[in-house]
């Protein structure tokens, strides 16, 4: 979402700069024309006051300057002409510059004028008694010009300062509607986590239908996975009784059949067991409890302690060491499922005692179970992590415990490792980081 609004604001900063730049030059650029249209209309009234003070005498056409404006005798005073007919006349005005006498009509540009001066010239031919006469009146156009100029740096200031107070409020704004998709993605997060098991609907009408839909493809998939479970659970509760009486029949025609075959049989009865183990042992070490509940240890592990306890009589001390008063965020039945067949497989070999420490972080969680009993070898520990490996076949189970853990620490994106214990048995080490990968 932040990345939205930066894009968003990279591409409206510069089209509204550019576009308020080009409207404020635009305007100065039509206000520049409507004055030099103005000026000219004073220009010409000028030329008709001069051809005015043309007047007829003995020897012809003569300038009367007491009918002059006082401005065209003080020098550079940014106001000239020039008339010129069988005789000459200057402004005193002008001192000692020559003013262009152009061509007829205002001139399309400004033209160099006294000390630096930008002169907008107008020109016009008359005839007046008889005598062709050229009148030229300049008037500076500088002092508007500079005008124009810090008008426009005024104006594309403001402008500048009108974007970019437009552009924090539209960041202001954007960032306010999309509060709720902030709102649903942490909840989204915690659904994911385990801590919700269901978006607010509460939220702005555009988003109602998301929540809407999402909940319900949520339930959707949950009365999926809840179907799958029972049905697994059934078909091996189904299985396991037939799968015994097969197994019985199997020991009682052991003499009728040859030594490979009952090995082969053996071994297929032994696969398909395996395979029922795996589907019932998260019955078996899990009561129900509806999914996304989250794992408290406190509440959970003595329970979970209790259980072994009731499956091996003679079960070893099992010590608990880590802070119990916040929940894991993970889910209960995974976590149940994971350290059951940890503490499971460790009441196993464990002589008398076993260890389950954990340290949860705001990164992630570890795990330490510890045994004292035989250990595994460091040329073994790669192959019993594979599924149904076991290295001691006298032993309970069919070595199912570390794969079905390994697949969990997978499906969270951990790390599982199997090391030698302070206590002298298995060490093993699981890491899951708290943001699923």
């Amino acid at each position: 979402m932040r990345s939205i609004s930066r894009r968003l604001a990279a591409t409206l900063v510069p089209l509204l700069l550019c576009s308020v730049l080009l409207i404020v030059q635009g305007s100065v650029w039509l206000y520049d024309r409507a004055q030099r249209n103005y000026l000219t209309l004073l220009l010409q009234r000028e030329t008709d006051s001069l051809l005015a003070a043309l007047t007829v005498g003995p020897d012809g056409l003569y300038l009367d300057l007491d009918k002059v404006d006082p401005d065209y005798a003080r020098p550079y005073s940014g106001r000239y002409f020039v008339v010129q007919g069988r005789e000459k006349w200057r402004s005193r005005s002008l001192w000692d510059h020559r003013l262009p006498l152009p061509g007829d009509g205002l001139q399309s540009g400004l033209l160099a004028g006294p000390q630096g001066q930008e002169l907008l010239v107008w020109s016009g031919d008359y005839r007046k008694a008889g005598e062709l006469v050229t009148i030229s009146v300049a008037l500076d156009y500088r002092p508007l010009l500079s005008e124009f100029r810090l008008a426009s740096w005024w104006i594309s200031a403001l402008a500048v300062l009108v974007v970019l107070l437009a552009v924090l409020v539209q960041q202001w704004l954007l960032r306010r509607s999309l509060l709720p998709l902030r709102r649903l993605q942490q909840e989204l997060a915690e659904w994911r986590s385990g801590e919700r098991l269901q978006l607010s609907e509460q939220v702005p009408d555009e988003l109602q239908p998301l929540a809407v839909e999402i909940n319900r493809l949520g339930r959707q998939i949950e009365e999926l996975l809840q179907r799958a479970r029972n049905s697994a659970g059934d078909l091996g509760h189904a299985l396991k009784t037939p799968l015994a009486v097969v197994e019985s029949r199997l020991d009682s025609l052991a003499g009728q059949l040859s030594a490979a075959d009952y090995r082969e049989l053996q071994g297929q009865l032994q696969s398909m067991r395996n395979q029922l183990e795996r589907s019932l042992q998260r019955a078996r070490l899990a009561p129900d409890q509806a999914r996304g509940a989250r794992f408290d240890p406190g509440a959970d592990l003595p329970a979970l302690v209790q259980t072994l306890a009731s499956l091996y009589p003679k079960a070893p001390k099992i010590t608990l060491n880590g802070r119990s008063d916040s929940a894991w965020p993970f889910d209960r039945e995974d976590m149940l499922e994971l350290l059951g067949n940890l503490l499971d497989n460790a009441c196993k070999w464990a002589a008398s005692q076993i260890r389950l420490s954990w340290l949860l972080d705001a990164d992630q969680l570890q795990l330490e179970v510890a045994d004292d009993g035989p250990g595994i070898a460091p040329t073994e520990r790669a192959r019993v992590l594979g599924r149904g490996t076991r290295l001691d076949q006298q032993a309970p189970g069919h070595g199912l415990g570390l794969a079905i853990v390994g697949d969990l620490v997978a499906a969270y994106g951990g790390k599982l490792a199997l090391q030698q214990a302070p206590e002298g048995g298995l060490l093993v080490l699981v890491s899951l980081p708290r943001e699923r990968r």
